[in-house]
């Protein structure tokens, strides 16, 4: 949409709206948004040095996610060792295990 578009769509709708021409019983049929997928999430800032920061980010890459998500997947892995509880998204344990591989064969 154009500047010039916008400016004309305007115009009419204030045409509209001065003659009575809107009908407020008109309603838009539109589906709400889907409900989200996931938990609420909180912003949590992290420091990292530059060297870990870079070596993350290529390991999100490899891994196709972005790197939040891979944070957050080590974070839950690190936790569920620290507990010694055994229930873990399957996805995350198998980029764990994709991880673990690239690393071993890195060395």
């Amino acid at each position: 949409m154009t500047g010039a578009q916008s400016e004309r769509e305007l115009t009419a709708a204030a045409r509209a709206f001065d003659h009575g021409d809107v009908d407020y019983a008109a309603q838009i049929e539109e589906d709400p948004p889907p409900p989200a997928e996931t938990e609420p999430m909180v912003m949590r800032g992290v420091r990292l040095p530059v060297e870990l920061d870079r070596r993350v980010r290529a390991a999100a890459e490899r891994a196709g996610i972005p790197f939040s998500t891979l944070i957050r997947e080590w974070i839950e892995l690190g936790l569920t060792e620290a507990e010694d509880d055994r229930t873990i998204p399957l996805a995350a344990l198998r980029r764990a295990i994709a991880h673990a591989t690239q690393s071993i064969r890195a060395a």
